[in-house]
């Protein structure tokens, strides 16, 4: 059993920064015309595609540093302290979340169609009783499709996530920890039986999978790496560094290849994909942190890295993104700058990129970090 201290696992915020970047990619609309070269086509196609790829991800990462933590502290003091973890996990999510939730609900619906918080095309209007309760995912759900008022329509993620919380919480509370990999398993199985059933069961065209149990792969199939990382960090470090780097940085290389032409791999119409292409995509990521778990391995993102750094506050980033990118589109056609080209296109990215990293930097330092400090008093993390 490993020591008290819990492990800094490097390089896995810059994988926060990552998946927000795929997500922001897609967001960013890039009109293609008759007119549109090969590239442009290309990119549209590849690069922008399978933006829903990065939530994939951040649930990757989440299901693996949340079982480690809670496998943690059932290893070293046979107890989940329930009220602590609950609590850190509020003190980070909770704030942002209803700042933005109570924006848009008390924002006039005209002045948010002007400004441009209304989401492309047609939505639902806010509703209190969810946006409020964690429970957007499930009014997107019962309506068939994603909510009017930005940035409600990204938050279906956020609410899986708390979702997530509550249930390993719960769970891991209750089980003994030699039963934790049977029950990562079955979550693994239960979601299978959900994406089978999912038309059964929610009787919907547009939105899917927007689900906890739809998502628990992603959750449990890491967490499965993070339960093993728990119990013997240097086991799991040492087999990793009995891999070839060269094999390690191959295997980097063909995550990147996979996420540039997944269309081409993973979009088929076929039954096995439709139940199976999560678990794949869990496993990919999986693989991918297994591989920068030794703290002294070669394959690293330095923690001086900017890439570090925009992960931690990649919260505030994928929040605040979808806001921008719908006002300044508003403002765009507003102004008759048609993103059909490359110089429209990359000037709306960059503005948007740079409002959404300046917006986010305020947003972390004079919003979410006192909110965090004040959380370290009360429950620090040892």
């Amino acid at each position: 059993m490993e020591g008290k201290k819990k492990i800094h696992f490097h390089s896995f915020d810059a994988f926060r920064f990552f998946a927000f970047f795929k997500v922001f990619i897609f967001h960013v609309p890039l009109v293609i015309t008759a007119n549109s070269t090969s590239f442009q086509l290309w990119y549209n196609e590849h690069v922008r595609f399978g933006g829903g790829i990065g939530v994939c991800f951040f649930f990757v990462l989440s299901g693996f540093l949340i079982t480690y933590i809670l496998t943690h502290e059932k290893l070293n003091s046979d107890r989940i302290n329930v009220k602590r973890f609950f609590v850190r996990r509020a003190f980070r999510i909770w704030p942002l979340f209803y700042f933005l939730v109570i924006i848009a609900l008390v924002i006039p619906d005209d002045f948010a169609k002007q400004i441009g918080f209304h989401m492309v095309g047609s939505g639902y209007p806010p509703d209190w009783r969810f946006s409020l309760t964690f429970t957007e995912n499930y009014k997107a759900i019962i309506m068939d499709r994603p909510p009017l008022t930005t940035p409600l329509g990204v938050f279906w993620s956020l609410c899986i996530e708390e979702h997530f919380y509550i249930l390993w919480m719960i769970v891991f509370f209750f089980i003994r920890r030699k039963l934790i990999p049977y029950f990562l398993i079955i979550s693994i199985v239960i979601s299978w039986v959900f994406r089978i059933f999912h038309d059964a069961i929610y009787h919907t065209e547009d939105i899917v999978n927007a689900d906890l149990f739809t998502n628990l792969d992603f959750f449990a199939l890491s967490g499965i790496l993070g339960y093993l990382v728990a119990v013997n960090y240097q086991k799991v470090a040492d087999f990793v560094m009995r891999i070839p780097l060269l094999v390690r940085y191959f295997y980097v290389g063909l995550v990147i290849f996979l996420l540039v032409y997944q269309a081409a791999v993973f979009e088929h119409d076929t039954w096995f994909l439709s139940i199976f292409k999560s678990t794949i995509f869990a496993l990919m990521f999986t693989l991918l942190l297994l591989v920068f778990i030794p703290q002294n391995g070669k394959l690293k993102i330095a923690e001086t890295s900017i890439f570090t750094y925009l992960g931690k506050i990649s919260y505030g980033l994928y929040v605040y993104h979808i806001i921008w990118v719908h006002m300044l589109l508003r403002l765009f056609l507003d102004y008759g700058i048609k993103l059909d080209n490359w110089h429209s296109y990359t000037l709306f990215t960059i503005s948007v990129f740079s409002a959404t990293v300046i917006t986010s930097y305020i947003s972390y330092r004079y919003f979410e970090m006192p909110i965090l400090k004040f959380r370290e008093k009360l429950f620090p993390n040892h």
